[in-house]
């Protein structure tokens, strides 16, 4: 029965192949002898694949107990379960968090301190402030960029707008912005809520661009618009 050569007998496995490769353009070699040589490419090839995806997992699960609190087990199984239990209790914290700044009054005058949490789903929320101050709140949340706050204020003063009160938040590579803007010149008019939104939303499409582009959101968050 016909068996396959150690190339730990043969030598260094690389200098092996070269001269099988060599004997293939040759054609010294059999074609039981090139599927053999073909064989050993593909499984060295399959071992350093290997060696590289367990080093990426070591080296995340070291950044893991350097980040995780109270980490007594450091154990891959023990450090992916504490991972998870506190991404949910997070993401708990972040609901609550949501919920309380939803109910908040729309008072410009208001200076009480609160939390703004950016959310998972990008959202465009337009709306005038119930204190009859003739105030638009505006809300946007989205992937955050550098170009991002740039594009706002170019946003703003293509519709004249006047940022009254602004209050911004970013986290895990999210941005919300809340704004109380004021359009000069048309104070309480219907228009000033389209014209606003309009502009705003260039800002929200730029988002959903690169996202399609790879560059953002991934393609499973897509943007919602509020026009109240």
């Amino acid at each position: 029965m016909y068996s396959i050569p150690s190339f730990y007998e043969l030598g260094n496995c690389s200098d092996f192949l070269q001269t099988e490769m060599s004997n293939l353009e040759n054609g010294n070699l059999s074609p039981r002898s090139i599927a053999e040589a073909k064989a050993v490419a593909a499984n060295n090839s399959h071992k350093e694949a290997e060696r590289r995806r367990r080093k990426r997992i070591n080296a995340h699960i070291a950044t893991l107990k350097t980040i995780l609190p109270n980490t007594i087990k450091t154990d891959k199984a023990s450090l992916l379960a504490e991972a998870v239990r506190r991404v949910r209790e997070l993401k708990k914290t972040t609901a609550e968090l949501t919920a309380m700044e939803e109910e908040d009054t729309d008072d410009i005058s208001n200076t009480k301190l609160k939390c703004i949490f950016p959310s998972e789903t990008d959202e465009l929320k337009v709306s005038y402030c119930d204190d009859n101050s003739g105030l638009i709140k505006a809300s946007i949340c989205c992937e955050d960029r550098p170009e991002i706050i740039l594009e706002l204020i170019q946003a703003l003063k293509s519709v004249r707008g006047k940022v009254m009160r602004a209050e911004m938040a970013t986290v895990g590579g999210r941005t919300k912005s809340i704004l109380w803007v004021q359009i000069l010149g048309t104070v309480g008019n219907e228009d000033s809520l389209g014209t606003l939104r309009r502009a705003m939303k260039v800002v929200m499409d730029k988002s959903t661009l690169l996202a399609g582009s790879g560059q953002a959101l991934p393609g499973n968050k897509r943007p919602r618009y509020y026009h109240f």
